[in-house]
């Protein structure tokens, strides 16, 4: 039995990406802009909203069919996802993919994207 990208998936909609080539998740803190303030002293106060999830994904060589039902699921305005890392709805707004081999061995595709959740874990909700 073959084991892919060390047993990682990461389920976008329908679609399993088993065929991973970059895999870099990360939490971005996010600020309540409307009640931050500068204080007396000059510091600037920022009011912690909570952390979101974005989720860099390069896909390795993906066949036609698997490229074209990857880019269908990135598509929807509301993506559910599952890895390692997040369980949860984001949304996709790029999508650059592109032909990386046309030959006798056939043809392949990759895309990078990046996932971002749709909600924000509010602060001291870890």
């Amino acid at each position: 039995m073959e084991i892919i990208n060390g047993g990682y998936t990461v389920n976008i909609g329908s679609y399993a990406l088993k065929h991973i080539g970059e895999y870099a998740p990360s939490w971005s803190k996010v600020y309540d802009t409307q009640n931050s303030f500068t204080d007396y002293a000059g510091n600037e106060v920022k009011i912690l909203k909570g952390l979101q999830f974005t989720l860099k994904l390069t896909t390795g060589r993906l066949t036609a069919t698997n490229y074209n039902t990857l880019i269908t699921a990135l598509k929807k305005d509301k993506i559910n996802v599952s890895c390692p890392d997040y369980t949860g709805v984001c949304r996709c707004d790029d999508i650059p993919g592109g032909l990386v081999q046309a030959n006798h061995a056939g043809t392949r595709y990759k895309v990078s994207f990046t996932l971002t959740a749709q909600e924000i874990i509010p602060s001291g909700g870890l």
